[in-house]
């Protein structure tokens, strides 16, 4: 069994807004249609409001994420952690745009000046698009041997190392985590990770602290924890687990669908066709993997949402991401929060749309629900 549950955020970097269809938090517009409701820019001010309000209701961490598609997400952790006592960020990075001596440095800065309120969500990604902005055209294979080097390097520099290295990716001389001058080196900030292909558990297994799964039934999931826990042990490491999830809960389980349902509002059997070509064609083996538990899924009928008790479906329909979300009444997701904490997971990342709404539904509903329980660490803690 896991440690008790830590419940974290995801901060909508890339703007949001309520008409989830026409510019939410989505995959692309269905249709030319005027929005009906404002985009919301991600402006400081309201990413601040969203991160005090993650504050005042306990959730522990905010996952601040990165992509050309968004903002960069060390300028926003250090902006908000000004702004911010105890809320921590895990700023997320590809290693393929920076390097990680450097990487060290803004993460040694960033955690002296935030009080030790950093943790790293690294992604390694796939190939297509996104990695060739930043000229990487390996395979999936080749991507994974970068982070695995990566991350080496990474920690050899936390540790106090001098680092020697002429690798396939990473290659350098003397290098050090300097510090200026008077202050320490700080304590590491965690490793976060996430991948369902074998080159992911390899590099899980050797490097990280918390491994990051998306939302997957029980037993399918139970199944990816023993196979990473296995790995690590084979490397005479522990890691603990944490899933990724969108997540909408109201008073009522009959609310909370109806609420959900709504997000499908405008989606049609071809509309739904579309997006899923786009889904499917992905490479990483996460996102096939919550792909096809919704093969059998059709917006006309509502009960084909449902993947598992309290596990809707509908998110994969309209957003990429996870596929899968948790949906019902306050007290039924803390059930099945609990349900999951049972097989290994202590670290769950949240998000619903739009986020600042969902947060007050989370943080004042579900977390009370889960601490009747006790089955949450406070935040901070």
């Amino acid at each position: 069994m896991s440690d008790a549950l830590r419940l974290h955020w995801y901060l909508p970097s890339a703007g949001e807004s309520r008409d989830v269809l026409h510019g939410g938090t989505n995959i692309a517009p269905v249709d030319d249609g005027a929005p009906t409701a404002p985009y919301r820019a991600p402006s400081l001010s309201y990413l601040t409001q969203v991160a005090l309000a993650l504050e005042e209701t306990g959730f522990e961490s905010v996952l601040v994420p990165t992509g050309s598609y968004c903002e960069d997400p060390w300028v926003l952790a250090a902006s908000l952690a000004a702004v911010t006592r105890n809320l921590k960020f895990l700023v997320a990075l590809h290693p393929r745009t920076t390097t990680p001596a450097y990487t060290a440095h803004r993460a040694a800065t960033l955690q002296r000046i935030s009080g030790g309120r950093l943790s790293l969500n690294v992604v390694t990604g796939e190939p297509g698009p996104e990695a060739w902005k930043h000229g990487d055209f390996g395979d999936k294979e080749d991507q994974y041997a970068r982070t695995d080097e990566f991350l080496d390097v990474y920690r050899a520099l936390f540790r106090g190392e001098t680092v020697e290295r002429e690798g396939r990716h990473v290659t350098l001389r003397d290098a050090t985590l300097d510090t200026v001058r008077g202050t320490p080196v700080p304590d590491q900030p965690e490793v976060w990770f996430g991948g369902s292909s074998s080159y992911a558990g390899d590099v899980a297994a050797k490097h990280v602290d918390v491994y990051l799964s998306w939302l997957e039934p029980l037993d399918q999931l139970a199944e990816k924890i023993e196979w990473i826990r296995g790995l690590a042990a084979a490397q005479g490491r522990e890691v603990r687990f944490g899933v990724r999830s969108w997540v909408l809960v109201r008073d009522t389980h009959e609310q909370a669908e109806r609420d959900a349902l709504a997000l499908l509002d405008g989606v049609d059997a071809a509309k739904q066709a579309q997006f899923r070509s786009f889904l499917v064609q992905r490479q990483s083996v996460g996102q096939q993997r919550g792909q096809a538990l919704l093969a059998d899924a059709d917006v006309t009928r509502p009960e084909s949402l449902w993947i598992a008790p309290g596990v809707w479906g509908g998110f994969g329909l309209v957003a990429g991401g996870p596929a899968l979300g948790f949906v019902g009444s306050f007290d039924d997701v803390a059930d099945r929060l609990e349900e999951y904490r049972r097989i290994g997971v202590s670290e769950v990342i949240v998000s619903g749309f739009p986020n600042l709404e969902e947060t007050r539904w989370v943080g004042e509903g579900l977390i009370p629900a889960i601490r009747r329980r006790e089955a949450l660490v406070p935040a901070g803690a």
